[in-house]
């Protein structure tokens, strides 16, 4: 049975210089020597860290492998997919699910055979570890900014007056919604100081 194949090609903007010609003669080039029947290729012109709805060609491929319209997806280069780690490991996972493969050419990335489940795995290990390492460096952060004396978060719209005012309204029964409406702030801070006061 051929193995069916979609081609995602896409350069980050239109130019004479820069244009998805090579990558698609590559890929069909590949193809051939596979012996793979390509049944689509998908062309963008955009940036790769715009978002899947801001590619239209890749949300098109997206859709279409869902609707499972072929067997693997194949690209010249893992940033062709995606500028972003976490987002290609979401793309992978997600086509993972519905048994659909990726190929990187570049890369040596084929998610079809077990060496490259094992990659997928490995990259998905490393944006886990990259993520946790963002979270420590960034609580290690706010550590020490509130250990050198900074108040951290935004500075409270209620001043002194806005307070006395806020408690006035309370004990004359008004209603957190009234009140709020009244001074001109947003329910959640006249609710938040209410239970504090």
């Amino acid at each position: 049975m051929t193995t069916t194949v979609a081609l995602y090609c896409r350069v980050s903007t239109s130019t004479k210089e820069q244009t998805t010609e090579n990558q698609v003669r590559d890929l069909k080039s590949y193809c051939e020597r596979m012996d793979y029947e390509v049944v689509k290729i998908y062309e963008d012109e955009v940036s790769g860290a715009k978002s899947r709805e801001s590619r239209p060609a890749y949300n098109e491929l997206c859709k279409d492998a869902f609707l499972k319209k072929f067997d693997i997806i194949i690209g010249w280069d893992v940033s062709r997919f995606s500028r972003s780690l976490k987002e290609f490991v979401h793309f992978l996972s997600d086509m993972d699910e519905r048994g659909i493969g990726v190929i990187a050419v570049k890369n040596g990335l084929d998610t079809s055979s077990s060496s490259g489940r094992m990659m997928m795995k490995l990259i998905g290990v490393l944006e886990e570890w990259n993520r946790e390492m963002l979270i420590e460096r960034t609580n290690a952060g706010l550590a020490r900014t509130v250990a050198n004396g900074t108040k951290l978060g935004r500075k409270s719209v209620l001043t002194p007056s806005i307070r006395r005012k806020i408690l006035d309204l309370k004990e004359n029964g008004s209603s957190i919604r009234t009140i709020a409406n009244e001074i001109g702030v947003n329910r959640g801070a006249v609710q938040r100081f209410l239970q504090i006061a």
